[in-house]
């Protein structure tokens, strides 16, 4: 069992954190050498392809959003100790840092290596801590998982009968693979024309998904004490 602990968002959280995750394959890959953000597949294919074909330098660059994935992993890990400790929620505070990041990123630039990693960063810990739309699991960096959960739900609910509940996780699925979509096609086309200021549009996606949650997590109604028996009784 995964003892990760992961947070569980309103679907509409997680078609924001994917159109994020979309954009941000989209602008590293378009505007910061032909690297992906979230891909570590396409990374590792084409890092092979590079070097195959013995272009060390562009193979190289490959290898900066791995190094930002296994750094990733290392800080989610770190982080849910901490915050386990302190009463904390992890997935909150891994959002908040992305946004400051990509506030940053937009503002100042940064060198290509420490933006591409960072990126890699940030995305490996959001792929970690938001893993559930619902009581579907789903990822918000790569679609490839999404878009099979979605045809599998899609054709068990429909054969040999039609089972309403399984078609709406279908729908929901696919609302979240064609935001990933939708996110690459912003990240491609604001890219070209505003190179890192296009990072403002996914930093404005993060926020309003942090605002959501935090007004989902308001609107539970907290736990009422146990009452404690008298002992006279």
């Amino acid at each position: 069992m995964n003892s990760f602990e992961s947070a569980q968002v309103h679907p509409n959280v997680a078609i924001l954190l994917t159109l994020t995750g979309g954009f941000l394959d989209a602008f590293t890959y378009i505007g910061h050498g032909k690297v992906f953000a979230n891909s570590m597949t396409g990374n590792i294919v084409l890092l092979a392809v590079n070097l195959g074909g013995g272009d060390i330098s562009q193979a190289s660059r490959h290898t900066w959003p791995l190094l930002g994935f296994v750094c990733g992993i290392l800080a989610a890990h770190l982080l849910q100790l901490i915050a386990r400790r302190h009463a904390r929620n992890p997935a909150v505070i891994s959002l908040v840092f992305e946004i400051v990041f990509l506030v940053l990123a937009a503002l100042i630039g940064l060198p290509e290596f420490w933006l591409v990693s960072g990126i890699a960063f940030v995305a490996t810990q959001q792929s970690m801590f938001f893993t559930h739309s619902g009581k579907q699991t789903y990822s918000s960096v790569m679609t490839t998982g999404n878009l099979r959960r979605c045809i599998q739900l899609f054709f068990e609910s429909t054969i040999p009968q039609c089972k309403a509940a399984g078609l709406r996780d279908a729908a929901s699925l696919g609302a979240i693979s064609l935001s990933f979509a939708l996110g690459a096609l912003a990240g491609g086309l604001t890219t070209h024309r505003l190179h890192d200021a296009a990072l403002w549009l996914p930093t404005a996606l993060l926020l309003t998904a942090l605002v959501d949650i935090l007004r989902h997590a308001r609107a539970i109604p907290r736990a009422e004490p146990c009452p404690v028996e008298d002992e006279a009784r």
